[in-house]
């Protein structure tokens, strides 16, 4: 009877270990295919940053960072699209000048907002890092973002030469 005990407790500590390694497996390779960052000189930065604000010159940010709060999208009247990724570009100049590119699932995006469906800090849109960014306060509530469909959220700069941009699919 001990015996047959002891091969119960191992049991369960062998699968509670391998439920762990799965799960710290699943969580790295989910991190490591949803997030880059590398370091970069400051014109490539501005060079790529360059690019991307070409990419959505015709667009409005949803965010107006003077304001750190989202346009009013009561009457935006567009269809409703689903969205798929949320993207964001930073230019993090703290520490060192690196770049970082995060792309990750919107279901996943939507579990930074806080209970209410709001987004209060920059920083919660850099879903898989920690940058210069963080702190910045706006205000952006996860029906607002759907309202207003695929496109450009937030281009913000700071003086030091930091730069954010982010956008949905």
């Amino acid at each position: 009877m001990k015996r047959t005990a002891r091969s119960v407790v191992f049991s369960a500590v062998t699968g509670t270990v391998i439920i762990a390694l799965t799960t710290i497996g699943i969580g790295l390779w989910f991190f490591v295919s949803h997030h880059e960052s590398s370091p970069v000189s400051k014109q490539s930065a501005e060079a790529e940053f360059s690019q991307l604000r070409s990419r959505f010159s015709t667009q409005q940010p949803l965010i107006d960072m003077s304001l750190r709060q989202s346009a009013d999208t009561s009457s935006i009247g567009r269809p409703v699209v689903p969205l798929h990724t949320f993207h964001t570009a930073i230019f993090d100049t703290r520490g060192g000048q690196r770049i970082v590119h995060i792309a990750v699932p919107y279901w996943f995006a939507r579990l930074f907002a806080d209970r209410d469906g709001e987004f209060r800090w920059l920083g919660q849109l850099t879903f898989l890092d920690d940058t210069e960014f963080d702190s910045e306060a706006i205000r952006l509530s996860l029906d607002q973002l759907e309202q207003w469909g695929p496109g450009l959220i937030v281009d913000y700069q700071h003086l030091s030469g930091g730069q954010f941009i982010s956008w949905v699919e």
